[in-house]
């Protein structure tokens, strides 16, 4: 079989860490899609691993374009006017 890995890997439930490293703030409760944020924050922590970070910096922006916030320096995230207080 060919290498096995992510397929199925979505998280059941949703306080925890992704293989991105990064947990929705508790309490946040804006909607957003969680998959595709999930995606882009996985790809933006791979640009940074590589040090790429005009593409980072790159997909940060669409993350905010999409109402997300991310709080890079608590590994967290939220969605803009989400409920969560600072």
């Amino acid at each position: 079989a060919a290498g096995g890995g992510a397929a199925g890997g979505e998280a059941a439930g949703g306080g925890g860490r992704q293989a991105h490293g990064y947990a929705r703030v508790p309490g946040d409760s804006g909607s957003c899609d969680v998959a595709e944020v999930d995606r882009i924050l996985l790809e933006r922590v791979e640009a940074k691993r590589s040090r790429d970070f005009e593409v980072a910096d790159r997909l940060r922006e669409r993350l905010r374009s999409m109402g997300i916030e991310v709080l890079d320096r608590d590994r967290q995230w939220r969605t803009i006017g989400g409920g969560a207080s600072r």
